[in-house]
């Protein structure tokens, strides 16, 4: 055990293994926030495993400017050297912001806006980001492409929009720019979860429900998808328990709980569904 406020959430494991980087939410705090430019407060801190030396390299703090808004983190996720940490944020109320901080101390940055993000893990473009903006076309309504940007958030390319028959759009994303080392696109090669799996999964995710309204007859699915290596690529909500705010913290909670655990095959599935219900 590293931790024990009750408070932490939003786990990853450095490159190296040898730090783990989490969100602290300050007491009192209402995760439940539907105002989109006032999430929860929640700093960010590295611990290192071998002796538990704690730091914070992130003072959560609202802005009247949705780029410099630092609440409702989420997401962590290291560059593939582990010298740079990145997370999302509430930001407008159609896209969340991307940030950056260095691991070892610094002034964090806004880098781009996004709806989640992953990091290119290695290929051309190792260290880069893949993220889904919200466009507006000229004249005639708006659409959602993948971006490639540069760690200092320069567009690189845009990766146009992908259809839910190349497998999930993160994925495919991703792909576009990482080559032929990511996992299999086609639909015979992507794993389904066995039901051991998806215990597992509950276990990791029911930590980050913050819940405090009524439990009797509550259950949401929610469908996840995930990179071979469990980083979270998108969680929708497939069954509605009929309780908005309830369907609302449940899926929170798993996107607080990124990166999904690995299966006994040592990877972790493409795609699976979890059944959520509050405690008690």
């Amino acid at each position: 055990m590293l931790t024990e406020t009750g408070a932490d959430g939003s786990p990853v494991i450095s490159p190296d293994g040898s730090l783990v980087a989490f969100t602290r939410l300050r007491p009192g705090e209402n995760t439940n926030s539907n105002d989109p430019n006032n999430g929860s407060l929640g700093d960010v801190y590295v611990i290192r495993i071998s002796d538990h030396t704690l730091r914070k390299i992130v003072t959560a703090a609202h802005s009247a400017q949705p780029e410099n808004e630092l609440s409702g983190i989420n997401s962590l996720k290291f560059s593939p050297d582990g010298s740079t940490l990145y997370f999302s944020t509430a930001a407008w109320a159609t896209s969340g912001a991307i940030h950056a901080v260095p691991v070892q101390g610094g002034r964090e940055r806004f880098v781009t806006s996004g709806d989640g993000f992953v990091v290119v893990p290695r290929g051309k473009y190792a260290g880069y980001l893949v993220t889904s903006q919200h466009r507006y076309m000229e004249g005639h309504g708006s659409w959602n492409p993948y971006v490639l940007v540069s760690p200092e958030g320069k567009e690189i390319k845009v990766l146009g929009e992908f259809s839910d028959d190349e497998t999930h759009p993160g994925m495919a994303a991703l792909q576009s720019v990482e080559g032929n080392s990511a996992a299999p696109t086609t639909a015979a090669a992507a794993q389904s979860a066995t039901d051991p799996y998806v215990e597992k999964v509950q276990r990791r995710v029911r930590p980050n429900i913050i819940w405090s309204g009524d439990t009797a007859g509550l259950e949401t699915v929610i469908s996840v998808r995930c990179s071979p290596t469990g980083t979270l690529l998108s969680a929708t909500i497939t069954r509605s328990s009929g309780n908005q705010a309830w369907d609302d913290a449940a899926l929170r909670a798993v996107q607080r709980s990124d990166p999904m655990p690995q299966d006994i095959n040592g990877k972790t599935p493409e795609s699976f569904k979890i059944p959520l219900r509050p405690a008690g």
